[in-house]
């Protein structure tokens, strides 16, 4: 069984521009791992099956793979009859590779020669042109030339056919050669006005096969492999990239195809012209396991076109595949740039920019000030997510952990409840700084509190029940609960490190500076997402791989977590009319109006940044400023306003 192989390469082209195929069929070096228990840790060894020295034991990759010297197979194979002499000129360029020995041209008159010993020999040396004068007329004759090395190994063979025509004198009726088809014939002329190559496959008929193999044949079937790359698929579109530097070879598992298969040609064409230049015949490996066919690296950047012809014994039909290959230049800086880009830095702009997405819908740039914050955060995203499918219940009522100074709850803090010295339960507050424990057994129990950059027990507040939001203050020691109680004690912890008084005397020189912070952190971060997602839509719609669909399905996770959670928990803030200055750490109360009933309470952050939500309904807003005392005086209440879905949705000027 043949596959043939034609590739289009431009008319004007060095010796060493040429493209080659190996028929080399060497079996992967398979290397023992060693017997006796497994070892859990990565073997190191080289992954390749393509590699002569893969390890089938390996299970880390450590860059020691090294690959078989490939027989490429002659180029530019043409073959051409002289009227006036009446022979055929034969006329190629020898491959490069190490340990080259000669060519060896076979001829027959009804298919190319399949191996280096079928048909007609008609050269045999090193030369770079041979002569066949032994031809007849109105006869065709297909020429197969195999390369070999000087350890006997032939290549798979570059093919070429000519038709010896009738002299003028005895010819006959002459028969119109059919129209060639715009579409499936690779050799229609590429709009220069030169002459066009033929392609040898195309005189083979183009029936549809009747067989159901066949049929489902497509480019996706073939894989194109070059040593120490990815394998490349025609998944979802016409081209795949090439490295320039290095051998190309192109296999199709046999399975795919019908036992009575012919051949199967690849036909390469001129990047500029699209005019077909060289084909080659992909060929069974010893083993029958697949067809294959190995290039030398392409020496000249460009878009080269290629078409697949699968040629059927049983019916004589052929079906024709047709796609690109898409060059870079050899060596060059934007090649290797490329590369490193494709590579390296491409992943790691995908994963940073997904990264800030995610901390973007998180909002935990405020919230996370050391590696045990980031953690806590994480296992408390993971609660959320497990109360929200019902997986967790949802623990009510609860106790708060906030500052003493500010009244801002602490999201996220550590709480562990005890009993004596030992650890019974642990909880992380929420967005809100709650928490909640459930003890079903009656007992004397304690709470600690953790934070970083707090202190626990508070001692600003030592000695009251109470503060302006907050009430059950707890400050440690033993307490008793009955069975089935719920532990929602709220605890103060005091900043370490912050002076309100300071604060207070800085308040603009902070806001200016907050403010421009806040806006380089958008900024940056917004960039990064959409650079991150820029390249991962540009790998998807050109490399359509499961894991990149995957992380763009992530990207659009983490869009739709960054906006859902604005709409259901949009944050306004508190300004002073005029200056525009955010209020500081400000007491918002919402008050049901005619009862004057207070029913929900929040503070503000440093830039007067708060969310409050109470059930839909009517209510005035009232605004306490924190003095530099640290005491709190109402500045400012609002009318009655209808809150809809029970949101606060615009700022309070004040």
């Amino acid at each position: 069984m043949i596959i043939g192989l034609t590739i289009f390469l431009p008319l004007a082209q060095a010796a060493t521009d040429g493209v080659d195929v190996n028929l080399t069929v060497d079996a992967p070096a398979s290397t023992d791992g060693g017997g006796g228990t497994p070892d859990p840790d990565p073997v190191l060894g080289c992954t390749d099956s393509a590699a002569s020295n893969y390890n089938s034991s390996a299970t880390q990759d450590n860059g020691s793979c090294t690959y078989p010297v490939v027989v490429t197979n002659a180029s530019n194979f043409t073959v051409t009859y002289n009227t006036g002499t009446q022979v055929i000129n034969l006329t190629w360029q020898n491959p490069s590779f190490s340990g080259f020995a000669g060519v060896r041209i076979m001829r027959s008159t009804s298919f190319f020669p399949t191996s280096p010993t079928s048909g007609s020999l008609i050269y045999d040396g090193t030369g770079q042109s041979a002569v066949d004068s032994s031809v007849v007329a109105g006869t065709t004759y297909y020429y197969t030339i195999f390369a070999y090395s000087d350890s006997g190994t032939y290549a798979s063979g570059a093919v070429a056919s000519e038709n010896v025509p009738i002299p003028e004198a005895e010819e006959e009726e002459p028969v119109p050669e059919p129209e060639p088809d715009p579409v499936d014939d690779p050799s229609v002329d590429g709009g220069d006005g030169g002459p066009t190559i033929p392609d040898p496959f195309e005189s083979f008929p183009a029936a549809i096969s009747l067989d159901p193999l066949i049929q489902a044949l497509n480019l996706g079937d073939f894989v194109f492999f070059q040593p120490g790359e990815r394998r490349q698929f025609f998944a979802g579109g016409e081209a795949i990239g090439v490295n320039a530097s290095k051998p190309l070879t192109i296999t199709i598992d046999a399975t795919r195809l019908p036992e009575a298969l012919k051949a199967i040609g690849l036909t390469i064409g001129d990047p500029v012209s699209k005019k077909p230049l060289t084909s080659f015949l992909l060929r069974s490996t010893d083993d029958k396991s697949q067809y294959l066919a190995s290039l030398a690296p392409f020496l000249k950047p460009g878009r080269y076109p290629i078409s697949i012809h699968i040629l059927n014994f049983r019916d004589q039909s052929i079906k024709r595949l047709v796609g690109s290959l898409v060059v870079g230049g050899v060596g060059s800086v934007f090649s290797r740039g490329i590369k490193i880009a494709g590579r390296v830095v491409t992943p790691l702009a995908i994963g940073v920019g997904l990264a800030s997405g995610v901390i973007e819908g998180l909002a935990l740039s405020a919230k996370v000030a050391s590696f045990t914050d980031l953690y806590l955060l994480i296992l408390n995203f993971i609660n959320i997510i497990l109360k929200a499918f019902g997986l967790k219940k949802r623990e009510r009522p609860w106790g708060v952990v906030y500052d003493s100074v500010t009244k801002r709850p602490i999201d996220p803090a550590y709480v562990v409840v005890r009993k004596g010295q030992a650890d019974v339960n642990t909880a992380i507050t929420d967005l809100d700084g709650r928490y909640s424990f459930f003890l079903p057994a009656a007992g004397v129990y304690n709470l600690v509190a953790n934070k970083t950059h707090y202190a626990f027990p508070s001692a600003k507040l030592t000695g009251k029940n109470s503060d302006e939001l907050y009430d059950s203050l707890y400050f440690g020691g033993d307490f008793n609960i009955n069975e089935g109680e719920v532990v929602n004690k709220n605890i103060p912890l005091d900043p370490v490190g912050f002076d309100w008084n300071e604060f207070a005397k800085n308040q603009r020189g902070f806001f200016y500076l907050q403010q421009k912070r806040e806006r380089l952190r958008k900024t940056v971060v917004t960039l990064l997402y959409v650079g991150g997602f820029a390249l991962t839509l540009y790998q998807v719609l050109f490399h359509p791989r499961l894991l990149n669909i995957v992380v763009l399905v992530l990207y659009f996770a983490a869009f739709g977590l960054k906006y859902l959670w604005r709409y259901h928990r949009p944050v306004v803030g508190v300004k002073h009319a005029g200056t525009n200055l955010p209020v500081p750490f400000a007491l918002i109360h919402a008050y049901i109006p005619n009862i004057d009933q207070q029913i929900k309470s929040v503070a503000a952050d440093a830039l007067g940044r708060f969310f409050l939500l109470t059930p839909p309904g009517d209510y005035y807003l009232t605004v306490e400023e924190k003095l530099p005392d640290g005491t709190y005086q109402k500045i400012h209440q609002t009318p009655t306003m209808h809150l809809t879905r029970g949101l606060v949705t615009q700022d309070l000027v004040v």
